[in-house]
């Protein structure tokens, strides 16, 4: 099948933030006149954004990279390979491995990545580089992410992001609020505002941390769309935010990627804290923000967890209640600096952790959905529900997109994705609610 060689596919893998980089290459390629496709058959160039950030990853882009590449044999196709894979190893390396890749492009020549596929097919490029991001893949279904900063300066131990992406780089103020105004016009129910650690926004632009100053800009800026503030490093969630948060309608909602609560094995990470200082943390969130949501993140199986700072982890987890809880088993990461540390516990012992502490979360989160029986709460609508047909899926302030739980709403007619309605809670289904819409 013959297909426009001036079209592609873009498949996105990873985290928003890569989300956000793939919106962005492709809003350049469709003002340069090229046109997207929803399938791989379809597109003249298919277009793989990678994530390399631990083993898994890497894995599920070399998956990915090899199904697109049986493709490319059939139709002329050609195949680009872009984002953190190439920037972790480079495509100098990569390209003997894998020579059914037609071009590498690393994040550093993003903004001239319509005229690299120009050159690619034998057209002439127009000359014309970067332009702001004009499409959100997720607009369709209410919300857009926003990334406020590229890189961290942080030296986690355990962490290859500093390498693959840099140092903190933060967008400016206008810059982020131009774009978060524009996606609100097109009907943005939901602003998410994303980093690799959205805390030290502003450091390396303003000398301090300006996060809680873009807060008051954007309130401003997108009217009465919610704004939900996701990757909050622990030691920067001052008193400052937490009132910013408060004063300009941010989600009583923060993301917290604690790690662990054992201080021996924090410190082997490159942090600090202890199960003590992450309470009193928790406690000053309560004392500031009242009811709020808490995701927390934590990694088990790194090196020198040992029986003890796992049964002290564990104690944490069942003793904090966190809404929601994002689980890893540690990874061992070349380049990094923990790399030297040894693979951590074993595969069997860190699986065995993860299933005991998921057992104790489910728990909670199980309880925590029957005690909102009976409240009536806003619902964000995303999308009709392929799980549970005649129902449409949604989320309150206490979910993020796609990571956290759902809304189940009864489809009684006349709802549509992107809007905001006010449901009766009914019932609990796991760690979901199901409700109706409360009409009149």
């Amino acid at each position: 099948m013959m297909v426009h060689k001036k079209s592609f596919f873009l498949f996105s893998l990873g985290c928003p933030k890569n989300e956000v980089d793939s919106d962005g290459l492709a809003s350049m390629l469709m003002r340069e006149g090229w046109a997207m496709q929803r399938h791989a058959r379809d597109a003249g160039v298919m277009v793989v954004n990678t994530c390399s950030f631990v083993a898994a990853a890497v894995e599920e882009s070399l998956e990915t990279i090899m199904e697109l590449a049986d493709l490319r044999e059939d139709g002329g196709r050609r195949l680009v390979v872009s984002g953190c894979l190439v920037s972790r190893y480079g495509g100098g390396t990569l390209a003997p491995l894998l020579p059914e890749v037609d071009m590498w492009v690393d994040m550093s020549e993003y903004h001239r990545f319509a005229a690299l596929l120009d050159e690619l097919i034998g057209e002439e490029p127009t000359g014309e580089e970067g332009g702001g991001r004009d499409r959100a893949a997720t607009l369709e279904r209410g919300f857009v992410y926003v990334k406020i900063a590229e890189g961290c300066s942080r030296r986690c131990s355990f962490c290859a992001i500093p390498a693959i992406r840099g140092p903190l780089s933060s967008r400016p103020r206008e810059e982020i609020v131009e774009e978060a105004r524009l996606f609100t016009r097109h009907g943005a129910r939901e602003i998410v505002l994303v980093a690799q650690d959205t805390t030290s926004y502003g450091l390396d632009l303003y000398g301090r941390t300006a996060l809680p100053d873009l807060l008051s800009d954007l309130r401003e800026a997108v009217g009465e769309a919610w704004l939900r503030v996701m990757y909050t490093y622990p030691e920067g969630v001052d008193d400052a935010l937490l009132r910013a948060m408060a004063d300009y309608g941010a989600c009583r909602y923060l993301d917290l990627p604690f790690q662990h609560s054992d201080a021996g094995v924090l410190k082997a990470m490159g942090r600090r804290g202890d199960a003590g200082s992450h309470l009193r943390l928790l406690a000053r969130i309560g004392e500031l923000m009242g009811e709020v949501a808490l995701r927390a993140t934590f990694m088990v199986g790194f090196p020198g967890e040992d029986g003890r700072a796992f049964a002290d982890l564990a104690a944490f987890v069942a003793g904090a209640r966190f809404d929601w809880l994002g689980l890893f088993g540690y990874s061992q990461e070349e380049g990094t600096p923990a790399f030297s540390l040894g693979k951590g516990a074993s595969a069997s012992v860190t699986r065995a952790r993860l299933q005991e502490l998921a057992a104790v979360q489910e728990e909670i989160m199980r309880e925590k959905a029957v005690a909102l029986v009976g409240n009536e709460m806003r619902v964000l609508l995303e999308q009709a529900s392929s799980e549970a047909p005649g129902f449409w899926e949604g989320r309150t302030w206490r979910e993020a997109p796609e990571i956290d739980g759902v809304v189940f709403v009864a489809d009684t007619g006349g709802l549509r994705a992107g809007s905001m309605v006010d449901v009766a809670i009914t019932s609990s289904e796991g760690v979901d609610l199901v409700g109706t819409v409360k009409r009149g």
